[in-house]
């Protein structure tokens, strides 16, 4: 297949009848262009069919307007869900992105970045909640860079993520429902930074209001456990569990069902992320909503500011989440 010649500036001076100079200044957006020549200029690109080289352009300026998006897993629902609302924010704003995927370790997470600055990004924005913060802060070295939705708050790099104050109010809505003895779900992965925080939160919000706390621990692959620990959890007289995200407490229903132990009415579930087919009112799932969109817009905003400000310092930010009312939470019985 013969593949079609690829338009140069060169070729767009040469059809509109003007110097290589007019065209590299309209299609650049330089003031110094009359309105007359700008229009020319962009209507023979878009008729040559020209596609700007992000590359070359980086290395003529000293502003980057590309950026590098590196993400866990597009087909997780809410690292998915990131990934398309970074790609719209982007858009808005006159960014491009490119995508890079990663494994769960440090020498996959490196080589991404790698890549990514390979190709030129003035900047990186991190999505994954198994980062390593030597990752971050080898990215943090070359250009500014967003960890997005990570447990992480540290001074060389930026950050975005869910308000903790979410987690701590989520573990008092269970006490709230009578609950003393409460299992919450750990993460024996070294590199689960999200889910690392998000268990202290809910073992301090637990604490706080005054409830016998214990930790459920599994493994990255919960599926060959998970039924062991929460049937050692309900014989050591847990009546709720608040997994770590919406796909844990799924496998937790799915074990209650199989057990036939009835959820909320023996032993209430909760999980975290709200997003995607979590979000079913068949499912019920009592869980906190991640805002995808605002975490997203918050994090291509503050990258921008990064980027037009060469001096700005890192920031940390932090967003609202949602509680979602479900039917997996309810009253302590009773006779418990």
């Amino acid at each position: 297949m013969e593949h079609q010649h690829r338009v140069s500036m060169a070729d767009i001076a040469r059809v509109a009848k003007v110097s290589p100079s007019t065209v590299s200044r309209a299609l650049s957006g330089h003031p110094k262009v009359s309105d007359t020549a700008r229009k020319l200029v962009l209507e023979t690109a878009d008729r040559l069919g020209y596609v700007r080289n992000l590359g070359a352009a980086s290395l003529a300026s000293s502003k980057c307007d590309a950026i590098g998006l590196l993400i866990r897993d597009v087909g997780n629902e809410f690292y998915g869900g990131l990934a398309s609302c970074v790609q719209y924010e982007t858009d808005d704003t006159g960014l491009s992105l490119l995508l890079a995927l990663s494994e769960d370790s440090l020498e996959s997470q490196l080589a991404a970045v790698r890549n990514l600055l390979g190709h030129g990004v003035g900047g990186i924005i991190i999505a994954s909640g198994r980062i390593s913060s030597q990752t971050a802060d080898y990215a943090a070295k070359f250009v500014p860079t967003v960890v997005l939705a990570t447990g992480y708050d540290m001074p060389s790099f930026s950050s975005v993520r869910i308000d903790p104050r979410c987690e701590g109010s989520l573990a008092r809505r269970v006490v709230e429902q009578g609950h003393k003895k409460v299992a919450v779900t750990a993460s024996a992965d070294v590199l689960a930074s999200a889910l690392h925080a998000r268990t202290a939160n809910f073992l301090t919000g637990l604490v706080v209001a005054g409830a016998q706390a214990t930790i459920l621990s599994l493994p990255s692959h919960i599926e060959d456990v998970i039924g062991a620990e929460v049937d050692k959890a309900i014989d050591s007289g847990v009546t709720a569990i608040m997994a770590g995200n919406d796909s844990i407490a799924l496998s937790i229903l799915e074990h209650l069902d199989a057990i036939g132990v009835s959820c909320p009415g023996y032993v209430s579930v909760t999980g975290f992320d709200g997003v995607g087919t979590f979000r079913s009112p068949l499912l019920g799932l009592t869980t906190m909503e991640q805002p995808v969109g605002e975490l997203a817009r918050a994090a291509v905003s503050l990258m921008k500011d990064l980027l037009d400000n060469d001096s700005g310092q890192p920031h940390q930010v932090l967003v609202d989440g949602k509680f979602v009312v479900g039917r997996t939470l309810g009253p302590v019985r009773s006779e418990q």
